[in-house]
C-alpha cells in the first residue's frame, strides 16, 4: 500500500512537508480497517511529533490540521493493544519532551496537541507521566532542560488555546517540579513567565479553569518574592478593573482569587519590613495598595493554603526552607511492618543512606539496600515493593508471615552488613545462605547477653528465640550486660582482645559504634577491675519506681550507667580476694557513636494463667516521656560532643511482642512524618508524647549534635546502574497506570 511507503519528514527541516503530513493521516482515517505494523506505527506517531514541533502558523492556520491530528491519535490508543499504546505514548512524550527541553528548537505550541493520548481526567496518570519526565530531564547542568521545558510550556499556555489538556499537563509539571524540590527552577522560570501569565486574566472568556488554576497556584507560590510582585505590579490595576467591570460570576470568581492572593502578599511584604523599609514599600506600591483596598478580601482563597516556593539558600525565620519531598511507603508484605519500620528510620539516617546509595553499589547486601533506598527516594509512586530486599536480607530464623521484633532484625542486619563490607557484589549468589564473619557472630553474642528490668516480678528467664535471645525482653534483674564480671563459670568474661574495640575499616561501627567502659569495684579490698565493649545500641531498663512516676529517656540512659551492686549470685570473682565477693558496677561511654540507637525494654516475660510452662511476652506500658534532645554520661576524658537530638522512632502498638504492629515516626527535612506501611502522613514532634498507651517508642534513634544531616543524593548523582533501575522501575509504574486506566470500564 502507497501510505506505508510515505516518508514523513527528513533530516533537512527546511524540506518538511505538513501537506504532506495532513494528507498521510487522513488517508489513516479514511482506511479504517488498515493499522500499520507496529514499528511503523511507534515511528510515524515519533513523526508527527517532529512535523508539529517545526511547523509555523497560528491557530486559525493550524486548525484543520490539529482536528486531523487528534483524530488520528485517539484513534489509535483507543484501538491496539494495551502493550502497543505503552509503547506509542511513552515514544510520544519522549519526543514531546526533547523539543520543549531545547531552548533552540523553538517548538509550535500546536505540538502540545499530542497531550490528547493523556487522560486529562485522569490526574494522578498524568502526574505521574509528569513525574517520569522530570526525572528523565533532570540529568542536564543545573535542570537546563527542565528550565527550558517549564518556560516553553508557560509560552505556550498564554499564546495557544486549541489544546484542552495544556493547563492539566502545565500543573502536573509544575507539581512534579515540587515533589523534586526543583524550586530553584520553579522560582526563575515563573518570575520571568508571570506578567504574560497574569495578563491572561484579562481576557477572562478565553480563559480555562485549567490556566486559572495554573496561574494561582504560581501567584499563591511565589507570594513571597517581592521580584514577582514587581512583574505584575505594573498590570494590577488593569486586570482588577478589567475584571470588575464584567458581571459574569467567572469573572467574579476571578476577581476575588486575585484579590485574595495579591492582599496576602501586600501583607507579607508589610508585616516582614520595619520603619522606614515599610513606608518605603508602601510608597513604592501605592497603586497596587489602592487597587486593592477598592474590594474586599475574603481570606479564605483555597490557593493560600499551599506552602510558597522557597529557594534552598533562603531562609525565613522559624520556617522551613523547602517543602518536604515526596514519601514512599513500603508494601506489608505479610506481617513485615517490623522490617519496613526499622528500614524507614534508617533511610532518614542520611549518613548512613547516602553512604549506601552512592558507594557501596558493588558489595553484597549493600547494593540491595542502595537500590530500595534510591527507589524509596526518587519513585514517582507512593507505593513501594520491597520485597527483592527483604527476600535476601530476612534472617534465616525468622518465618513468613509471623510477627518478628524489629530490634532483634535491626541488630542482624547490622550484623550481615558489616560481614560483606569488604566483599565484591561481582557474580555473587544470593541463593546460598549468609555467612556472618567470626567477629560479628561473637559480637551477636555479646548482645544476646543483655538483660533488664529490675522489677522484682519480672526475675524470669526470657523464652529463647531461634536466634537465641529476644531483644528487648526482660530477663534477670540486672540493668546492663553482665559480661564484663567474673561472676560465675556461665558469665563470660569480655576481654579487649576478642574483638572489643571499634573496627576502624568498618562503616557501620564509625556511624553506630560506640564503647562502653565498665568498673567493677571490689567492696571488701576495693580493687577494680576495667574491660571495654563495643554496643551499636543500648538496650534501657526501667527502674522500679512508684506507681504514677513518670520516666524519660534521659533519667533511663542514668541509671543505666549508674552504680549497681552485684550480690548474691551475680556476685563478682575479685582477682585479688581470689573469691566470690559483693562488688559496685558502673559505667560510661568511652566512644561515643554519631547515630546512638537506644532500645526501652517494653517488654516482660510473664507466665500464662492458665498454663505455667507457657511465657508470654507482654508490655510493661509505663508512663515515659520521649526526651527530643538527650546528654550521654561519658568520661572525663571525652572531647567529642555527648548531645544527642532524637530523630526517629519506632513504635510497637499492641500490648504483646507477639502480636501488635510496628511503624515508624521519624524527622527529614526539618518535617515529622508517620511512615505506616504503605501509608504516610505528615506529622510533628509533639505526636511521639501524645500516643495511647498501647502504642509505645520502642527503638528510639538520635543524632550527634556536631554531625551534619546533609541533603540527600539527587537522582543524576545516583551510580549509572542504579539511575536506570529508579528509571526502569518509575516507567513500568507510569505503565501500570495507563494500564489501569485504559483498562476500566
Amino acid at each position: 500500500m502507497a501510505v506505508k511507503k510515505h516518508e514523513l519528514v527528513h533530516d533537512n527541516r527546511n524540506q518538511l512537508d505538513l501537506q504532506a503530513l495532513e494528507q498521510y493521516i487522513q488517508l489513516m482515517i479514511d482506511q479504517s480497517n488498515y493499522m500499520p505494523a507496529p514499528h511503523e506505527l511507534v515511528k510515524n506517531c515519533q513523526d508527527i511529533v517532529k512535523c508539529l514541533a517545526r511547523a509555523s502558523g497560528n491557530e486559525e492556520q493550524m486548525w484543520n490540521l490539529i482536528q486531523t491530528v487528534e483524530e488520528y491519535l485517539l484513534r489509535i490508543v483507543n484501538s491496539v493493544h494495551t502493550s502497543l499504546r505503552h509503547e506509542i505514548v511513552t515514544a510520544i512524550l519522549d519526543k514531546f519532551y526533547t523539543f520543549i527541553s531545547d531552548p533552540q528548537s523553538d517548538a509550535c505550541p500546536a505540538t502540545s496537541v499530542v497531550l490528547i493520548v493523556l487522560d486529562s481526567s485522569d490526574t494522578e496518570g498524568n502526574l505521574s507521566a509528569a513525574r517520569w519526565l522530570v526525572q528523565q530531564g533532570d540529568n542536564g547542568p543545573a535542570g537546563a532542560g527542565l528550565r527550558a521545558s517549564l518556560s516553553c510550556l508557560y509560552c505556550w499556555l498564554h499564546e495557544w488555546h486549541l489544546t484542552p489538556a495544556l493547563g492539566d499537563w502545565v500543573f502536573a509539571f509544575i507539581k512534579a517540579l515540587e515533589e523534586n524540590e526543583r524550586f530553584d527552577i520553579l522560582i526563575e522560570v515563573s518570575v520571568d513567565n508571570l506578567g504574560r501569565l497574569f495578563l491572561a486574566l484579562d481576557d477572562p472568556i478565553a480563559l480555562r479553569q485549567s490556566v486559572a488554576d495554573v496561574i494561582f497556584h504560581v501567584l499563591a507560590s511565589l507570594r513571597e518574592s517581592t521580584e514577582a510582585f514587581d512583574r505584575i505590579a505594573p498590570h494590577v490595576g488593569r486586570v482588577l478593573a478589567n475584571l470588575a467591570n464584567d458581571s459574569g460570576q467567572w469573572s467574579r470568581q476571578l476577581l476575588q482569587n486575585v484579590v485574595d492572593i495579591l492582599t496576602a502578599a501586600v501583607d507579607g511584604y508589610v508585616d516582614a519590613l520595619k520603619g522606614e523599609a515599610q513606608e518605603m514599600f508602601k510608597d513604592k506600591y501605592s497603586d497596587v495598595i489602592s487597587c486593592l483596598e477598592r474590594h474586599m478580601a475574603s481570606h479564605g482563597c483555597r490557593y493560600l493554603q499551599q506552602s510558597p516556593w522557597r529557594a534552598r539558600n533562603v531562609c525565613l525565620s522559624g520556617a522551613n526552607t523547602h517543602a518536604s519531598m515526596q514519601k514512599v511507603g513500603l508494601l506489608n508484605l505479610g506481617n513485615t511492618c517490623y522490617m519496613n519500620s526499622v528500614m524507614q528510620a534508617l533511610l532518614v539516617t542520611r549518613q548512613f543512606s547516602t553512604h549506601v546509595m552512592l558507594k557501596m553499589n558493588a558489595v553484597p547486601y549493600w547494593s540491595k539496600m542502595g537500590v530500595l533506598f534510591s527507589k524509596m527516594m526518587h519513585s514517582i509512586t507512593t507505593k513501594l515493593n520491597p520485597d527483592e530486599f527483604f527476600s535476601v536480607v530476612k534472617p534465616p530464623f525468622f518465618t513468613r508471615n509471623n510477627q518478628h521484633d524489629s530490634s532483634e532484625f535491626l541488630g542482624y542486619l547490622f550484623e550481615l552488613l558489616q560481614s560483606y563490607e569488604h566483599c565484591s557484589d561481582v557474580n555473587f549468589d544470593y541463593s546460598k545462605p549468609a555467612v556472618l564473619s567470626s567477629h560479628s557472630r561473637h559480637r551477636a553474642v555479646v548482645a544476646a547477653s543483655q538483660s533488664t528490668s529490675a522489677d522484682a516480678n519480672d526475675n524470669v528467664e526470657p523464652r529463647p528465640s531461634s536466634s537465641g535471645y529476644v531483644a528487648g525482653s526482660s530477663s534477670s534483674g540486672q540493668k546492663r550486660p553482665s559480661g564484663d564480671a567474673e561472676n560465675g563459670p556461665s558469665k563470660k568474661r569480655i576481654r579487649m582482645a576478642e574483638s572489643t574495640f571499634l573496627r576502624r575499616d568498618s562503616f557501620i561501627d564509625s556511624m553506630f559504634g560506640g564503647v562502653l567502659l565498665t568498673r567493677v569495684e571490689c567492696t571488701v579490698c576495693h580493687s577494680s577491675s576495667l574491660s571495654r565493649d563495643v554496643f551499636r545500641d543500648l538496650q534501657l531498663a526501667f527502674p522500679e519506681k512508684l506507681d504514677g512516676w513518670q520516666h524519660n529517656v534521659q533519667s533511663l540512659l542514668e541509671y543505666y550507667c549508674s552504680k549497681e551492686s552485684l550480690t548474691g549470685e551475680n556476685r563478682y570473682r575479685c582477682r585479688d580476694c581470689g573469691v566470690l565477693r559483693d562488688a559496685e558496677r558502673s559505667v560510661l561511654i568511652e566512644t561515643t557513636p554519631k547515630y546512638l540507637i537506644l532500645i526501652l525494654k517494653n517488654f516482660k516475660t510473664s507466665f500464662n494463667r492458665f498454663d505455667p510452662k507457657l511465657q508470654v511476652q507482654t508490655k510493661l506500658m509505663h508512663s515515659m516521656y520521649h526526651n527530643h534532645n538527650i546528654t550521654l554520661p561519658t568520661v572525663r576524658s571525652q572531647t567529642v560532643h555527648a548531645s544527642y537530638s532524637l530523630y526517629a522512632a519506632v513504635i510497637h502498638d499492641g500490648t504483646t511482642l507477639d502480636s501488635g504492629h510496628y511503624y515508624t515516626l521519624a524527622k527529614d527535612n526539618g518535617q515529622w512524618h508517620i511512615y505506616n506501611d504503605d501509608t504516610v502522613t505528615t506529622s510533628d514532634e509533639a505526636e511521639l508524647n501524645g500516643l495511647n498507651r498501647s502504642s509505645t517508642p520502642y527503638i528510639l534513634f538520635y543524632r550527634r549534635t556536631d554531625i551534619e544531616e546533609g541533603t540527600a543524593p539527587s537522582m543524576t548523582e545516583l551510580p549509572p546502574k542504579v539511575q536506570e533501575l529508579v528509571m526502569s522501575h518509575n516507567k513500568q509504574y507510569v505503565e501500570k497506570v495507563r494500564t489501569l486506566r485504559l483498562t476500566r470500564p
